[in-house]
């Protein structure tokens, strides 16, 4: 029996290409399509639209499979195949999401081409070698500056079949995080994402601009770093990239928080102009699209060393004495070493612009979009819950160091924890009044880029207790 329509508005179906649309006779049933298509894999959902009118079939039918290498075997297998006692060939063709229908050319380059990200050393002989494995591969792209010629970090790969790319798809490198390319020509004809529209108005100066207060619309405040703290997935030529949007920088420093999770650095520029320019367009930017970055300037070490070095007369002075007084019978070793050192720092600032004292501590940027109170320890894991905090954190909760980083503070905090592959989770509290303090401070609040609901929870149903068998209570 045909299920009924749950809902008429369906998103992109999840893995993609792995619904198909099929033309048939209108005399098909549900059990029909299970017999003939159930052995190309697990199918999750059948779907036959009626006439409105009439109540009949209309001789069209959707299946969605669970993986996209099922449906791409059924389509090769199926297509254009009859199905006894009907005598009209089945059309079976991939429709990407629940209301459009695409072409019934099933060898378009959209379900044969991947897009992959690859490492900037890796060559098209490289690529090939890692893909040939799950099909012909007909052609590997390397994306290339046109100016520099050199890799810009991702590539294209086509298939002869659409079977193969999805067996790419599924089984190749995770680190290639391949996804299936857009269809060649359509960049000019879809709509542009608010992120591209971000990046863009980013990149491009206004017209006629000869200075850069005037290009980039920023007033200097005194600093020339920034500090910054983004999602730990993106790569060192990521951040880089991100930052380089900006002219005049000069270096880009990049570290992964193994602990709390969260990625963070500082870029540096060439004039305080383009460092407050960075600050004022990159502070809560989307990077990735649904992660936020958040940079702020730095005022610290760095501007201070900066100001203290100007002359570089003055530490050529005093390498020069502490050399000569080396030479005596009694040297002032660590007045060399101070000296050395002060050299070494200040070459190193005229080189790259930064120097090697300044290490971004964990807690330079908060991820919180509230002020926190201090860390505080949290209670005896045996401890009697008080109150608990029910969490929804979309779209994806934040890493759950940081969840109890964030929650601890409030004192009395037991555990916090989030339900897997849910968007919920529970703060278990020794008191009432820090899971409230909890609740009033954090609810609302963003965390990594990701708005969080805090708010009361149910009380626990009292754990059952094990009933003792008679063997047992004689023991």
């Amino acid at each position: 029996m045909n299920r009924p329509r749950r809902n008429e508005d369906y998103s992109e179906d999840s893995p993609p290409h792995s619904r198909l649309f099929i033309v048939c006779e209108k005399r098909f049933t549900e059990d029909d399509f299970r017999k003939a298509f159930s052995k190309f894999g697990t199918i999750e959902d059948i779907r036959m639209p009626r006439d409105h009118r009439t109540g009949e079939m209309r001789g069209v039918a959707y299946l969605k499979f669970s993986k996209t290498t099922e449906a791409a075997a059924a389509i090769e297998d199926m297509h254009k195949k009859t199905i006894i006692p009907h005598t009209r060939p089945l059309k079976v063709m991939v429709a990407t999401n629940r209301s459009e229908i695409h072409t019934d050319d099933n060898t378009d380059d959209k379900f044969r081409r991947l897009f992959i990200t690859i490492p900037y050393v890796q060559t098209e002989d490289d690529i090939f070698k890692a893909f040939s494995p799950y099909g012909h591969v007909e052609s590997v792209v390397v994306q290339r500056d046109r100016n520099t010629g050199e890799p810009k970090g991702f590539a294209y790969v086509t298939f002869s079949k659409f079977l193969e790319a999805a067996t790419a798809f599924e089984k190749c490198d995770r680190k290639f995080r391949a996804i299936f390319a857009m269809p060649k020509g359509s960049y000019n004809r879809r709509s542009e994402t608010a992120f591209e529209t971000k990046i863009n108005d980013l990149a491009k100066p206004p017209i006629q601009s000869n200075s850069l207060v005037a290009v980039m619309n920023a007033t200097p405040k005194g600093y020339t770093r920034v500090d910054f703290m983004c999602c730990p997935q993106l790569s060192h030529r990521q951040v880089e990239s991100l930052f380089d949007i900006v002219p005049g920088l000069v270096d880009c420093r990049y570290y992964v928080d193994m602990i709390r999770n969260f990625g963070k650095g500082s870029a540096s520029y060439s004039n305080p102009v383009s460092a407050a320019h960075a600050v004022d367009k990159l502070n809560e930017f989307e990077y990735p699209p649904g992660m936020k970055i958040f940079v702020k300037p730095d005022k610290s070490e760095f501007d201070h060393f900066m100001q203290s070095y100007t002359n570089v007369s003055n530490v050529t002075r005093n390498l020069k004495k502490a050399i000569q007084s080396a030479n005596t019978s009694s040297p002032d070793l660590a007045q060399l070493a101070e000296a050395i050192a002060e050299a070494s720092k200040l070459i190193k600032l005229a080189t790259t612009g930064v120097t090697d004292d300044h290490t971004l501590q964990s807690n330079d940027l908060n991820y919180c979009s509230v002020k926190l109170p201090p860390q505080q320890p949290l209670a005896d894991i045996d401890s009697v819950v008080a109150k608990r905090c029910f969490l929804v954190c979309k779209p994806q909760p934040p890493p759950l160091t940081v969840l109890r980083d964030i929650f601890c503070r409030f004192g009395d905090l037991i555990n916090v924890y989030t339900l897997p592959n849910k968007t919920v989770g529970y703060a278990r509290y020794a008191s009432e009044k820090a899971a409230n303090d909890a609740m009033s401070t954090l609810h609302g609040a963003e965390v990594c880029g990701v708005r969080i609901k805090v708010l009361e929870a149910e009380d626990e149903a009292p754990a059952k207790k094990r009933r003792w068998t008679k063997g047992e209570q004689d023991d």
